[in-house]
C-alpha cells in the first residue's frame, strides 16, 4: 500500500494520536486523504516543525558565537600583551614629551605671572587716577555751591538796591563776579581736564 500526505502528516505520532488526528479529518470532511483539510494539516505541521527548530538554531547561534567570542578574547590578550611591549619601548619617549611640555607650561606660566603684575601697577595706577579726580570733582562742588550760595546772597542784595546810583556800581560788581566765577571755572574744568587726560 502506498503512503499518502496522511500517512506522513502522522509520521512520528503514537498509534493514539494519530488516530485521533485522522477523527479530526474526518469530522472536518469526508473525503480524499489528499484533500485540503490534510494538505492544511500538513503546512500546519511544516509550520510548527520550523517553530520548533527555532530554539536549536537560537542555541546552535549561541555555541557559535561564545567560540567566536572565545577566539576575540584570545586575539586580544595578545594584541594586549603586544601593546604592552610597545608601551615600554615608547615610554621614555613619552616621558621625554612630559618633560618638554612640563618645562614650556612653566615658562608660560612665568611670562602669564609678569603680565599680571603689570596689570596689577596699571590697575593700582588708575585707582589713583580715579581717586584723585573724585577729590577734585568733591572740591569743585564745594566751590560751585559756595559760588552758588553767594550768588543768590548777591541776588538778594541787588534786590535791594535797585534804587539809586548804587544800582551801577553793584551792576558792574556783579558782572565781575560772574566773570571771575567763569574764569574760576574754565580754569577748573582745564586743570580736570589736564589731570583725566
Amino acid at each position: 500500500m502506498e503512503d499518502t500526505d496522511f500517512d506522513s502528516l502522522c509520521a512520528g505520532l503514537s498509534a493514539d494520536d494519530a488516530k485521533r488526528l485522522r477523527k479530526i479529518f474526518v469530522e472536518w470532511c469526508d473525503g480524499d486523504e489528499n484533500g485540503f483539510p490534510v494538505q492544511m494539516a500538513l503546512l500546519a505541521r511544516a509550520q510548527w516543525q520550523a517553530a520548533a527548530s527555532i530554539p536549536r538554531s537560537l542555541n546552535d547561534s549561541r555555541k557559535w558565537l561564545e567560540l567566536h567570542l572565545a577566539e576575540y578574547r584570545r586575539q586580544t590578550a595578545e594584541l594586549v600583551k603586544n601593546l604592552s611591549a610597545v608601551g615600554e619601548d615608547q615610554a621614555d619617549e613619552l616621558k621625554n614629551v612630559v618633560k618638554g611640555h612640563t618645562e614650556a607650561l612653566n615658562q608660560a606660566s612665568g611670562s602669564f605671572r609678569s603680565q599680571l603684575k603689570s596689570i596689577g601697577a596699571f590697575a593700582q595706577d588708575i585707582r589713583k587716577y580715579l581717586d584723585d579726580g573724585i577729590s577734585s570733582y568733591n572740591h569743585v562742588k564745594t566751590d560751585l555751591e559756595a559760588g552758588r550760595e553767594m550768588f543768590r546772597k548777591t541776588c538778594k542784595d541787588l534786590d535791594g538796591r535797585i534804587n539809586g546810583v548804587q544800582l551801577r556800581r553793584d551792576w558792574l560788581a556783579w558782572l565781575g563776579l560772574i566773570a571771575i566765577g567763569m574764569v574760576i571755572g574754565i580754569t577748573m574744568g582745564v586743570v580736570l581736564e589736564a589731570k583725566f587726560r
